[in-house]
């Protein structure tokens, strides 16, 4: 499943003595996952996973709500969101986007809201953007409650989320191809552009091989994930040998948010390898 607003490690904390004397050693490896213990960072999360901004609509909110026991320390930034020609996501400074607050904190079981807004004339294109929301980690946190500067043998691991913010254009048009299907050295792959001027949001892409006789021996589900405007990406599935050689025909279909793309493949048995 597809999830818009992830959270995701960013930080670690070990102890450097530990690190350095053991790091070599398999040894060393079974007593750090069985000796040391993480500390845990708090339970927290953003609503809404995204933000529509457009039109009239030139300024929203998130809500950072705090489940966990603990005071949260949090450092707030939004950066250009765009991907490169192999679907990787790429970042960069703006001041399309104006926040408020930068470096919040929430207390335990308490909300507090993150303010966005736009500047600028409507675009002719859709704009994306990102909030990342970075969890700070206390002293308390790093030394395991003990003296500062004395950090524990342990792990602290901090968390951010990155969610997106879509400034969409006046008139939209969603609309995606699926322009090529592969099948080589067992590898299947199919690439989907997006021919629109807004984000395309892929649910799920599907893999089905088919025999002669129209019977199915391969499946396989890929999820999906955004592709900006103007992009193509491609999703990969290998097809075991055994199988692949009595394939005839592979089935694509592309899954989006209000429509399908569906692609079929003539499989020769030169296409899954040696």
């Amino acid at each position: 499943m597809m999830i818009d607003n992830r959270k995701i490690p960013t930080r670690q904390v070990v102890s450097s003595t530990q690190a350095f004397f053991f790091s070599w050693s398999l040894f060393s490896l079974l007593f750090l996952f069985s000796a040391v213990s993480p500390v845990f960072s708090s339970d927290f999360r953003i609503l809404p996973t995204f933000l529509d901004l457009g039109g009239t609509t030139k300024s929203g909110a998130f809500t950072v709500t705090n489940n966990g026991a603990g005071k949260l320390n949090c450092q707030v930034s939004v950066k250009e969101w765009a991907q490169d020609t192999t679907g990787k996501d790429v970042y960069s400074d703006t001041r399309d986007i104006v926040f408020f607050p930068k470096v919040m904190t929430v207390g335990p079981n308490e909300q507090r809201a993150i303010r966005i807004g736009f500047k600028g004339p409507p675009p002719l294109q859709e704009k994306t953007y990102r909030l990342f929301v970075e969890e700070i980690p206390s002293q308390e946190q790093a030394t395991g409650g003990k003296t500062p500067g004395k950090v524990k043998a342990g792990l602290t691991i901090a968390f951010r989320y990155a969610t997106p913010i879509f400034v969409k254009p006046a008139k939209q048009q969603e609309s995606g191809v699926m322009e090529k299907i592969e099948l080589s050295g067992g590898e299947a792959r199919a690439t989907i552009r997006n021919a629109g001027n807004i984000h395309l949001k892929l649910l799920f892409v599907t893999f089905l091989g088919k025999g002669r006789d129209g019977k199915e021996l391969f499946s396989k589900q890929i999820a999906g994930w955004y592709v900006l405007r103007g992009l193509s990406r491609s999703f990969e599935a290998a097809v075991p040998k055994d199988l692949c050689k009595n394939i005839a025909s592979l089935e694509i279909k592309a899954e989006a948010e209000n429509f399908a793309m569906n692609g079929t493949l003539n499989v020769h048995k030169e296409m899954c390898g040696q």
